[in-house]
């Protein structure tokens, strides 16, 4: 029997009866089938008894890695008073303590809504926002991911400069998708990041329709931070227009700082939407913003349901993840800190060593190695084609080793990962630098 031979037998039952290897996007195994059955901290095991260390992390929400005990005994705890709610009938008291624990930590937070997941959020937040406003279009970015539903997955950036700046379905598209709504690309308008000056022009001729500008602060996909003075940019042509300035911190949130992307980038939105890291690995979400926004929910102007909206386990979850962030003068930070900057460094050393051309960039909590180019990348655009061969044949092989990093080459942080495991890391990133362009 091989290493593999559980997962693969496993992966056959689940091809009869699942459509695909996993439940989540159209991500391509690019990996052997892997099934989990046991967690710890930044370690995972496979049914084939392999061990690996984690920097996938459930695609980023595991901050603290996994089971952490103050996580796991606040959600038990939970479990023995109150485990669900009939959701606007009523709540428990650890709603309202949450939700002032955000206000007081997050800058644009005046009042908040909870939700079950990110990509719920933000459709949350569109609504709002076109509410508030009463106009039909708001605009994205090219390099974003804002969830799965039609509006705002995927479509390419229309490049006619005379053309309405909708984005269009193509085959090229990794985010197409068949059966999505003919008009929902109609709602929204799709723009290359960091260009303020094509966002000025889209503006000037439909500043007085555009309800909601929604942006990530960081592109969490490729690791892009905005150029200087782009989001401030952002900020004032949104007052300019009266437009709904809403930032994505799906990613950031909680994951960078206690106020996100937005306290530490010093540009201050009108809504921000929340995940992932909230719940440290336990489902929920948020939007946080301005009071006068938010209020179309009391009001009934906007409807925002959801059965499992404030749900007990997930408001626990949160409030334990907040105790741990908050402790000591903000300890977890600076241990992730600590620990992004040795693996970054050594990633950067082994580089050098092998004459690898490649950048390695992020921000706390997150980053990412750019095969194929020699300074800091600011647009998708600008990704190299012969990079992402390089990466992809470089997470394979690092799994190989032992360690498993996300699809597209992304490194999660999480405060549990320990001295050793950055030393084996390293190791492994050495081992399989050695032998890449063989």
């Amino acid at each position: 029997m091989t290493l593999k031979d559980n997962s693969i037998k496993l992966f056959e039952r689940g091809q009869k009866v699942m459509p695909g290897p996993h439940s989540n996007a159209r991500v391509p195994l690019e990996l052997a089938p892997t099934y989990l059955t046991r967690t710890s901290g930044s370690h995972i095991w496979d049914v084939d008894g392999r061990e690996y260390i984690d920097y996938m992390i459930g695609a980023g929400p595991g901050i603290l890695g996994h089971r952490h005990p103050e996580i796991v005994g606040a959600v038990s705890q939970q479990m023995e008073k109150v485990c669900y709610i009939t959701s606007g009938a009523v709540q428990t008291p650890l709603e309202v303590e949450l939700a002032e624990n955000i206000v007081q930590y997050v800058p644009c937070a005046e009042k908040v809504r909870f939700l079950l997941a990110g990509s719920e959020a933000v459709q949350m937040a569109i609504r709002l926002a076109r509410g508030f406003t009463g106009r039909r279009y708001f605009i994205r970015f090219e390099g974003a991911y804002h969830g799965w539903m039609d509006n705002v997955l995927g479509g390419l950036v229309h490049e006619d400069p005379v053309a309405d700046p909708f984005p269009y379905e193509d085959l090229k598209d990794p985010l197409g998708t068949a059966g999505r709504d003919l008009s929902a690309f109609e709602q929204c308008f799709r723009l290359p990041y960091n260009d303020i000056d094509i966002l000025e022009r889209v503006l000037e001729i439909y500043g007085d329709k555009v309800a909601m500008i929604l942006v990530e602060p960081i592109q969490a996909g490729a690791c892009i931070s905005p150029i200087p003075g782009y989001l401030d940019r952002i900020r004032d042509l949104c007052d300019r227009y009266g437009i709904v300035l809403c930032f994505d911190e799906i990613v950031t949130g909680f994951r960078m700082a206690l106020g996100g992307a937005q306290e530490i980038l010093g540009v201050t939105p009108d809504l921000a939407t929340y995940g992932k890291a909230l719940g440290a690995g336990v489902p929920i979400a948020a939007v946080a913003g301005r009071a006068d926004i938010l209020d179309q929910l009391k009001t009934g102007k906007v409807i925002g349901a959801g059965t499992f909206n404030g749900y007990p386990l997930g408001v626990a979850a949160a409030l334990a993840t907040l105790k741990v962030l908050t402790r000591d003068s903000g300890a977890f930070y600076h241990r992730m800190d600590v620990i992004q900057t040795r693996l970054m460094e050594g990633i950067r050393k082994c580089l050098k060593t092998y004459r690898q051309t490649a950048v390695v960039q992020g921000v706390r909590g997150v980053f990412m190695i750019h095969f194929g180019l020699d300074k800091e990348v600011y647009s998708v655009r600008d990704l190299s084609p012969k990079g992402k061969s390089l990466s992809d044949r470089f997470r394979k092989r690092l799994a190989e080793e032992g360690v498993l990093i996300m699809w597209g080459g992304r490194w999660y942080l999480n405060s549990s990962l320990s001295d050793k495991d950055i030393d084996f890391t390293l190791e492994a990133v050495n081992r399989v630098m050695s032998t890449l362009l063989q």
